[in-house]
């Protein structure tokens, strides 16, 4: 294909200068496709691309450049890089757009969904994390164009369940196991347990001998395969083998947190460990769960503390959450007015980019 025909097919536009001066100028854009030449090999370059690739999840992103040394290689795919052509000749790089061009092609011939993966994690026992996954999946199930599949890996013996409802399901997560080699769509969705008609759950195992299906590779294979047919996927995470195995496959990794000593100080363990990995700082964000004027660490404190920024602060719910376990309807949905519904309506729309509009409890169940 050479550029003129290629510039004939498909919409094209050449931008120069740096990153900081261009990246809003691209983003606003929308591309399919970003080719990036002419940058040094660096942190800083790395440092901002990371931004980039987050603000244009379905785009891929191409960089140019020649003799690339291994390090700066898994930096940049970390930081979202889809492809590093190490040839600066025009069948080099039109090579590289054509696979990129026949991989688009092939995604929507297939029908393949974009979804988000989104795990939260406690920074320790009794943070709420569980909580809070169950209400913002209840959330974003509330934009009815939307497919929400909520896993608890929150092993052993987790109960994200009690906070949705009070149906028994038919499956867990380790039925799946038996069924990954001919899972798809149609069997993972007749599998997983229907809170409502776009909000779907796989529970964790209630046994030991149910805990011995659950292996990394595996969990692994049905995110892979979840993503492909739900908009947003929700993982309820612990600290432990499984969850440290799917970090990989998240698009954003939340971790909860109350303001106490013990809870700060695993916060700060868990940010180290996610840095420790590689993963783009960009991907992890904290939220403050729980949180009031008798707390005893100052938002500010923690963030100087643990070097990042919190971006939400959910406010203690204590009556809506001890409905939602008495009752197995979510709390967003049984105080819609309170301020804890209202901080997880704003985050479910800002994930969403839609307005929400209110539902009864009876509508989410399609009563009325």
């Amino acid at each position: 294909m050479t550029a003129a025909t290629f510039e004939a097919q498909h919409q094209v536009s050449s931008l120069q200068g740096s990153l900081d001066d261009l990246q809003t100028r691209v983003v606003a854009s929308k591309p399919d496709l970003v080719l990036l030449g002419g940058f040094e090999q660096n942190d800083a370059f790395l440092e901002k691309i990371e931004p980039l690739c987050l603000a244009l999840p379905h785009a891929a992103v191409l960089l140019v450049c020649t003799n690339p040394e291994s390090a700066f290689l898994l930096r940049s795919m970390r930081a979202g890089i889809r492809e590093v052509i190490s040839s600066e000749s025009p069948d080099a790089i039109t090579a590289a757009v054509a696979r990129v061009e026949a991989r688009f092609h092939s995604t929507r011939q297939a029908g393949e969904k974009i979804s988000q993966c989104i795990g939260i994690m406690p920074a320790k026992g009794g943070d709420g994390a569980t909580c809070v996954v169950a209400n913002l999946a209840a959330e974003l199930s509330q934009t009815a164009s939307v497919r929400v599949l909520l896993i608890d890996l929150s092993l052993p013996f987790g109960d994200v369940e009690l906070f949705l409802t009070r149906d028994t399901a038919m499956h867990n997560l380790a039925d799946f196991a038996d069924e990954i080699e001919r899972l798809d769509g149609a069997l993972l969705e007749g599998m997983t347990h229907h809170i409502a008609s776009n909000l779907h759950l796989i529970q964790s195992p209630q046994t030991i001998d149910q805990l011995l299906h659950i292996t990394p590779g595996y969990v692994g294979r049905l995110i892979r395969i979840a993503v492909q047919h739900y908009d947003y996927v929700l993982l309820d995470l612990q600290l432990d083998t499984v969850s440290l195995s799917v970090l990989e496959l998240l698009d954003q990794l939340v971790l909860v947190t109350t303001m106490n000593v013990p809870s700060v100080r695993h916060a700060s363990q868990v940010i180290r460990t996610w840095e420790s990995l590689g993963y783009a700082a960009a991907k992890l964000s904290v939220v403050v769960n729980a949180f009031n004027s008798k707390s005893i660490v100052r938002i500010a404190d923690f963030e100087k503390t643990v070097g990042l920024r919190v971006s939400r602060v959910l406010p203690l719910e204590t009556d809506g959450v001890e409905a939602s376990l008495l009752k197995g309807v979510a709390a967003v949905l049984l105080k819609p007015k309170s301020d804890f519904a209202k901080t997880l309506h704003a985050w479910a729309a800002a994930l969403t980019g839609q307005t929400q509009t209110e539902k009864s409890i009876w509508q989410h169940f399609g009563i009325k």
